[in-house]
């Protein structure tokens, strides 16, 4: 929490971020389809560029796990006049509905009885971390045919039309 709070803001392109991202990702999660969509308008957030890669990362290392093998995972940036939107969507089960308004707490997890690996629970929490850092809102829903779920972040911008 200290390193994060600690961290240089600057300017940066989000839309042009994004779009490098998603093709790293690509060779990243092989084992998906992965998707990216995003403006080539500009979208100026002030923040940590860094801070939003490890943001993404683990977004998207979340919908790997939960999105099964050759299924589809989106990252998709989308803006208006005062907002980024950033978001990663991936095929699979729809939210649990136990955690609830718990999702982005530390030590939170909803794993599969059978996984191999261990988990902390601390991947959605530093995400909001980070996203309480740019002053951006993350959410978490269920798609509503239940086919898989969207994690957003939106952000301001700070180049407002």
């Amino acid at each position: 929490e200290q390193s994060i709070e600690n961290t240089d803001r600057i300017r940066f392109d989000l839309a042009e971020l994004t779009r490098n991202i998603g093709q790293a990702y690509r060779q990243s999660f092989a084992r998906h389809s992965i998707e990216t969509r995003a403006p080539n308008e500009t979208c100026i957030v002030e923040g940590s560029p860094d801070l939003i890669v490890q943001m993404l990362d683990k977004l998207m290392d979340n919908a790997a796990d939960f999105c099964p093998e050759g299924g589809r995972i989106e990252l998709a940036l989308e803006t208006d006049q005062r907002h980024c939107r950033l978001s990663v969507t991936n095929a699979g089960p729809p939210l649990p509905p136990q955690l609830d308004g718990r999702l982005f707490e530390s030590h939170v997890s909803h794993r599969p009885a059978n996984e191999a690996k261990p988990h902390l629970g601390l991947g959605l929490y530093i995400v909001r971390l980070i996203a309480d850092f740019h002053r951006a809102v993350v959410t978490a829903t269920t798609l509503p045919d239940e086919s898989g779920v969207v994690f957003a972040v939106q952000l301001p911008r700070v180049d407002v039309m």
